[in-house]
């Protein structure tokens, strides 16, 4: 029974923590999300430039909402 909660356990976090990734033709600006966090790391052509880590529950907008 034991090993049955720790295997859930392993298997939320990877839900809650394993992100997913896209690239924007913008640059090459790159986002990492997950259910609890979103990094964005800009490289635009002629824009923003570097990082940003947004947490639940603001990890949920789209790229132009950050890019003010």
């Amino acid at each position: 029974m034991k090993k049955k909660y720790i295997i859930l356990v392993i298997i939320i976090l990877i839900i809650l923590l394993f992100p997913k990734r896209e690239i924007y033709e913008d640059g090459g600006t790159r986002t990492y999300t997950a259910l609890t966090y979103k990094v964005i790391v800009w490289k635009q052509i002629e824009g923003k430039t570097g990082t940003e880590i947004h947490f639940f529950p603001n990890n949920f907008h789209h790229l132009d909402y950050y890019d003010n």
